[in-house]
């Protein structure tokens, strides 16, 4: 009680002395080593807190998602030695790790080297193996302390750009005794998740380090004073041309600007601290921001209607963002029924979204039939799974016929008159024989995203009208993550993923390889269809070999994609962001923290 009470204090003292970013997210990240978070617990609200910590030598730019340099000073330069493509990369000059040593070349390279032999030597994982993947990656050499030269045994943007380039840079002087002790096989993997970064942090390339980490409670970051890229301009122009420009001198342009300048975009940190606070749901995150003791409530979901309403007339600015964060029921294809295509099929026909989203959201948030949202225009196909011209009862029929007509029966059969069933389904018998016993719905809970608990309930109903039992356990989202990913003790499961920016999701989560494929779904012609893909170096080729991959999915369906929600996010009247409009919200770029001004 006592040490509550100086935490309290102490945290209270920052809030009244210094300029804070005060953040609401909904739960709390497992732990706070860039091992782990970019590794086996990866998911978005890590990242939320992670996100500014680390660079990479190049990134997205802000709004269009064009690649442009990070670290680096300008774009690889490629070459062929034997075998092997060369990427060589100039480091900027003037890069600073938070302790104030330089970032330079041994940085990167001993970055991904380990990450490499750690993968293929000690079993690391999560999104180390994408993003630094051992059938690409063969090794990087420093040429000079500013000097990357990057080996790759086959090259393709999905693995190479958007991977091996955008990874995490950490710093070799703190982590080469902890890595060289498992790769020496002293220690386990499970040795280097354990190092306590909350106590001892690892130096930060951002503009913030960790301060403080009170479990349960809040995470605290403070600003580096004399952050190398304070200042730091990306200028966007209406020709298309990007130019970064910062006050040590650099300078960089994707081609000669032409036009008006549409957007400025300027390097902070404009705070001197973030705090994080961890709300148990949605209401008691925007309350706080209502009662202003939080400036934004960080959720992918955003806010909800009645959220909003509470919110009217508040000192609250409220925004809309058309969102890529794909929503989707996924299937166990280990067990039966879900293995029968078939019966997936019948799914996607009894899970009448249209009708959900006209009488009972009355809007709010889009159907969709691919799991690469609308919104990506250059990814997403113009893929059908249902007849959406169809009414609900029709639709149930329709799902009744498939299931029949695929082998499917009943103790007792549904029975229509014309299209309406009036006289429910009992006891269904798969193909084999078998009858189908309950099967469990894991859904997020009302509290974390009143949607996907609602979908689940009418799913329940109307296939259970059908004689299908699906029964729905509400759960935490850590526990649903724990029982798909790590337990495989689930039947189907209604999740969502963060903003598709590019087809790299349907790599990860369906290719039979993947150690993300919870599904475990097996299709050879898809897996074809992903190693043609990731070795895909041309843009418009993979679009090609993208779309083809979401036809495919959409007929064998181990995912049924449900819905993107418009993202509603509620700020503090006293927030200035550079920018608000972005696809899928302010959340998407992690509140812009670095970037964001408080005014008083």
């Amino acid at each position: 009680m006592r040490r509550f009470f100086f935490v309290m204090v102490a945290l209270i003292f920052t809030l009244t002395f210094s300029s804070v970013l005060k953040l609401a997210i909904l739960v709390e990240p497992k732990a706070l080593n860039v091992w782990v978070d970019y590794g086996p617990h990866a998911n978005t609200w890590s990242k939320y807190v992670f996100a500014s910590k680390y660079r990479s030598l190049y990134r997205f730019s802000h709004v269009t998602m064009d690649f442009i340099p990070d670290l680096a000073e300008d774009l690889p330069k490629v070459s062929r030695e034997g075998s092997l493509t060369v990427y060589t990369i100039k480091l900027r000059k003037d890069l600073k790790w938070s302790d104030g040593t330089s970032i330079t070349s041994r940085d990167v390279v001993f970055t991904l080297n380990s990450a490499a032999k750690l993968i293929e030597r000690a079993g690391l994982s999560g999104n180390w193996v994408n993003m630094v993947d051992p059938h690409f990656f063969a090794r990087a050499e420093a040429v000079g302390s500013r000097t990357v030269k990057i080996y790759l045994k086959k090259t393709g943007f999905l693995r190479v750009e958007y991977g091996i380039l955008m990874a995490p840079i950490i710093q070799k002087k703190f982590w080469e005794k902890y890595v060289m002790e498992v790769l020496n096989a002293e220690k386990k993997i499970d040795y280097l998740y354990s190092i306590d970064t909350s106590k001892n942090p690892d130096p930060a390339s951002g503009p913030f380090i960790l301060e403080r980490w009170e479990k349960g409670a809040f995470i605290q970051l403070k600003a580096i004073k004399n952050y190398f890229d304070k200042g730091c301009l990306e200028k966007h122009y209406e020709n298309g041309a990007i130019v970064l420009t910062c006050p040590n001198g650099y300078r960089w342009n994707s081609k000669p600007e032409g036009g008006k300048e549409v957007l400025r975009v300027e390097t902070g940190p404009f705070v001197d601290e973030v705090i994080y606070r961890v709300y148990q749901n949605v209401s008691s995150a925007v309350q706080a921001l209502k009662a202003g003791e939080v400036d934004f409530v960080l959720n992918p979901s955003g806010i909800q209607e009645g959220d909003v309403a509470s919110l009217r007339g508040s000192n609250v600015k409220i925004i809309e963002n058309e969102s890529i964060n794909p929503r989707y029921l996924a299937f166990n294809l280990d067990r039966s029924p879900q293995k029968y295509r078939s019966f997936r099929k019948a799914i996607s026909y009894i899970l009448d979204i249209d009708f959900l989203t006209k009488r009972v959201f009355a809007g709010g948030i889009s159907p969709i039939d691919s799991l690469v949202p609308r919104g990506n225009k250059f990814w997403h196909a113009p893929v059908e799974i249902v007849n959406h011209r169809l009414s609900h009862d029709q639709r149930m029929k329709k799902a009744y016929q498939i299931l029949k007509d695929s082998g499917f029966h009943w103790i007792v059969e549904p029975k229509f008159l014309g299209n309406k069933l009036v006289r429910k389904g009992k006891g269904l018998i798969d193909p084999q024989g078998t009858p189908v016993k309950e099967m469990k719905l894991l859904a997020p809970t009302e509290s974390y995203d009143p949607m996907r608990s609602i979908i689940a309930l009418y799913l329940e109903k109307w296939a259970n009208d059908l004689g299908i039992p699906i029964k729905t356990y509400f759960m935490d989202f850590k526990v649903i993550i724990r029982r798909a990913y790590y337990d495989r003790d689930f039947d189907m499961f209604i999740l969502g993923w963060g903003p598709v920016k590019t087809p790299d999701h349907l790599i990860n989560y369906l290719y039979s390889k993947s150690m993300f494929n919870v599904t475990h779904y097996s299709n050879p012609k898809f897996d074809s269809l992903v190693e043609k893909l990731l070795s895909c170096s041309n843009l418009n080729e993979a679009r090609k070999i993208a779309f083809k991959m979401q036809e495919m999915i959409t007929e064998d369906l181990p995912y049924i994609p449900l819905f993107v929600p418009e993202i509603v996010e509620a700020f503090s009247s006293n927030l200035v962001f550079p920018y608000t409009k972005v696809q899928s919200g302010l959340q998407s770029v992690y509140g812009l923290i670095e970037y964001v001004k408080k005014i008083k």
